[in-house]
């Protein structure tokens, strides 16, 4: 929660989609930083460079700024249990991944002639990218609840039967055994 909240605050934006249109780090400046002795990330304002991974010396900069303000903030709150340097680490650059990853995705792709996308190309297959996960999403869920749905079901009937003592109860046991399988299994069949 610290690091979602402290992303905030140093990139402006609340949702991961909104990075999208995230400006990378200047290359001139990330190659004067690496190569020559040119100055680094700025600590009030951090840019990544979102052409190189988190282990870049420009990405690891920012990653160290950012490393020290969510200490700072912890220390600031008196957390009751201090967290290990690493394990902050760890969130940080976990969440640099994931936004670079929705960042990359936002880049134009090459189409089959050799030429960019358009803008409204690339968003509409964002947009075609979103609705098909939303779809997925929904499936999912409606599978889920109509596995529970049927577990529900034939555990109350095994009860009733069992308080009836009806000759059918094996069966019914049987069935709610089966229905014991993990929910997925169901659609794997």
């Amino acid at each position: 929660m610290k690091c979602s909240k402290l992303f905030k605050e140093k990139f402006g934006f609340a949702h991961d989609t909104e990075f999208i249109a995230y400006d990378s780090a200047d290359p001139s400046d990330v190659h004067a930083y690496e190569y020559e002795d040119g100055p680094g990330p700025d600590v009030d304002s951090p840019i990544f460079d979102l052409m190189h991974g988190p282990s870049s010396v420009w990405n690891i900069a920012v990653i160290d700024n950012l490393l020290q303000a969510l200490q700072a903030e912890c220390n600031n709150e008196n957390w009751p249990v201090r967290q290990s340097d690493a394990y902050l680490r760890t969130l940080i650059v976990d969440r640099y991944k994931r936004l670079r990853t929705v960042w990359r995705k936002a880049q134009p792709k090459l189409m089959a002639k050799g030429i960019l996308e358009t803008p409204a190309e690339t968003e509409t297959r964002l947009v075609a990218e979103w609705n098909a996960l939303l779809k997925a999403n929904r499936q999912t869920t409606c599978r889920r609840n109509k596995y529970y749905r049927w577990l529900a079901v034939v555990e109350y009937l095994v009860k009733l039967k069992m308080e009836e003592n009806e000759d059918d109860i094996d069966a019914w046991k049987w069935l709610k055994d089966l229905l014991a399988l993990p929910w997925r299994a169901w659609y794997e069949l």
